[in-house]
């Protein structure tokens, strides 16, 4: 009452003269009450369905990144997808910095970029004397970079390289994700001052929430295809080799012995 109609709040309590903690009996102020109260009520359930509209948003993505976690988890062999994705990133990379006329590549980062990804096999100097075109060139380092991945597995050894996958995926995915809900927070802690531009904060929250989602899956990928190629992995230590045998005590009665 003292929120939505305070001036009649006011008013009556002016003409009735009544203290403050005297109940009120008066038809204009119980109306105005039970008005005051639907409108509390109203505003509190727009506000639960704005709740669940937001988290709606967070639990789509959720649902990506744990249906993706669980198969990794479930020992599903992502080979494939990882192939997939190294052809993606080197593929834009090499996209990103072919765009315009030959004069105007950037060959240089585009090399010290793709080295960051792969062992690069191919040379600069064998490019620049002969420039093809710009989808011929991505054909080249696509090829170069599915021949590096078939020769990491071989050095490796398909199990070792199947577990380096599946341990590379959960780590980054764990990492990139912990970020990324730090980020959502953060958009939506500060989404509400877009209605002061004239625009429905639900609706910018969702596309730039997506639009954060995405760059946060393609920055992933991207990471997890450096740490495939650059991650240093030890053999495990070879468990000692145990020994079993029969000794005799001094009543000549058998035990076994390990060693």
């Amino acid at each position: 009452m003292r929120l939505f109609r305070p001036e009649l709040l006011e008013r009556a309590l002016l003409m009735m003269k009544v203290p403050d903690d005297v109940p009120i009996d008066m038809k204009s102020v119980s109306k105005s009450i039970e008005g005051a109260q639907k409108q509390v009520e109203s505003q509190n359930f727009e506000m639960r369905k704005n709740v669940l509209k937001y988290d709606d948003v967070m639990n789509r993505q959720r649902h990506t990144i744990y249906g993706d976690r669980r198969k990794v988890i479930d020992g599903v062999d992502v080979s494939e997808q990882l192939r997939a994705a190294c052809d993606r990133v080197v593929g834009e990379v090499v996209r990103t910095h072919t765009q315009s006329i030959h004069e105007d590549w950037d060959l240089e980062t585009m090399f010290t970029e793709l080295k960051t990804l792969y062992p690069v096999s191919i040379k600069l100097e064998d490019i620049e004397d002969d420039l093809p075109q710009q989808e011929e060139l991505v054909e080249m380092f696509l090829a170069d970079a599915a021949a590096a991945y078939d020769a990491r597995e071989e050095q490796l050894g398909s199990d070792t390289m199947r577990e380096l996958e599946r341990q590379v995926l959960l780590t980054v995915l764990d990492r990139k994700w912990r970020e990324h809900l730090y980020e959502m927070d953060y958009l939506r802690e500060g989404i509400g001052l877009r209605a002061m531009a004239q625009r429905d904060p639900l609706v910018e929250y969702q596309r730039e929430g997506g639009d954060m989602f995405n760059a946060m899956m393609d920055a992933f990928m991207e990471e997890v295809i450096g740490y495939l190629f650059n991650l240093e992995v030890k053999p495990r230590p070879a468990e000692p080799e145990l020994k079993v045998g029969l000794v005799t005590d001094d009543e000549g009665t058998p035990s076994m012995w390990r060693a």
